[in-house]
């Protein structure tokens, strides 16, 4: 495989850091010339110069919900059993299920819900008679983490979606895997 790195991506990548031409020229040892240059592409730079403004650029990136996430989660049907949901909650060692209707998302199952229904028999009660009834915000998978860390204090997880299908979930333990 044949990475290609240009004078485009090189800017852009900086641009998304929100750093200054400047700053990284101070970041990587360079003058801001040197930058300007080499993102107009009038400048053919040592590779050991690139590595170092690709080192400080990505170590520099803001973390996309696309980077923590958990992709392509499991789901239920609203119509299953909550019995299923449990052996699924066991089986993947998940405290939460989105729980769907047809291909519509309409909630999530969490393991405080199948405790607040362990008098009843699970064989018996759908996944939706157990369900939470808040919704869970569903987010676009280039949201920068730090926008949705708030969203923890209400929510126990964060469905995450690309042009409205659901590519993952992030819960308060991916948040954790950034310590």
């Amino acid at each position: 495989m044949k990475l290609m790195i240009t004078s485009e991506s090189l800017q852009n990548l900086r641009r998304e850091t929100g750093m200054t031409q400047t700053e990284l020229a101070l970041e990587v040892g360079v003058s801001q010339s040197y930058i300007a240059r080499l993102e107009r592409g009038s400048l053919d730079p040592k590779l050991s110069i690139v590595n170092k403004i690709i080192g400080v650029l990505t170590s520099r990136r803001k973390k996309t919900c696309a980077d923590i996430m958990t992709q392509d989660p499991k789901t239920i049907d609203a119509r299953d059993p909550a019995s299923q949901a449990v052996k699924m909650m066991h089986r993947y060692k998940y405290s939460q299920i989105p729980v769907l209707r047809g291909t519509q998302m309409i909630g999530m199952v969490t393991e405080r819900d199948i405790i607040r229904n362990l008098q009843h028999d699970m064989n018996e009660l759908s996944v939706q008679a157990v369900m939470s009834p808040e919704g869970v915000p569903i987010i676009d998978e280039t949201t920068p983490v730090d926008v949705i860390t708030p969203l923890f204090e209400t929510y126990q997880a964060i469905l995450v979606h690309n042009q409205g299908r659901i590519r993952g979930i992030i819960t308060r333990s991916d948040l954790l895997k950034l310590t």
